[in-house]
């Protein structure tokens, strides 16, 4: 799930990702304030993580703020709840995202080793109140170079 990086310390990725059939990449930006590790625009020709031409266009913007967490004990609410509290200011925006016809969510992600822990209902209300949903991506067992954000 994830690495343990050195003894006593676990790292896991939280990721705001956010799809949408209209928005660009730096309305979002703006609007939300933070600054994305990467993103698709709507009509933009598709390529690879490594900028390789793919066939066909981005049928819609997709926007992705990925944080990297070390922790010394295998649990990430409390993280995930750090960044619920941070996004609350940003309630509206994610609910004309979603009525809009996208999506917007955070995502956990898993590298490698172990992580555990509880997600309280209260902190799943939170989610359902900002209208985020909650995706879990695990890469445990994959080589170095095939964990990179997806596309």
């Amino acid at each position: 799930m994830a690495e343990q990086s050195s003894a006593g310390e676990y790292r896991f990725f939280l990721d705001l990702f956010i799809v949408h059939p209209t928005l660009v990449p730096d309305e979002i930006t703006k609007i939300l304030g933070m600054e994305p590790d990467i993103t698709h625009c709507l009509g933009a020709p598709r390529r690879t993580p490594k900028g390789t031409p793919l066939s066909g266009t981005y049928a819609n913007t997709r926007w992705r703020r990925s944080t990297e967490h070390v922790v010394e004990d295998p649990g990430f609410a409390s993280e995930l709840s750090r960044l619920i509290d941070a996004l609350g200011p940003h309630k509206a925006f994610f609910s004309e995202v979603k009525a809009n016809g996208g999506t917007a969510s955070i995502i956990i992600k898993f590298m490698d080793g172990f992580l555990a822990d509880e997600l309280s209902s209260v902190m799943l209300a939170r989610l359902v109140e900002l209208d985020l949903s909650l995706g879990i991506e695990c890469y445990a067992g994959l080589p170095q170079s095939r964990t990179a954000p997806p596309r």
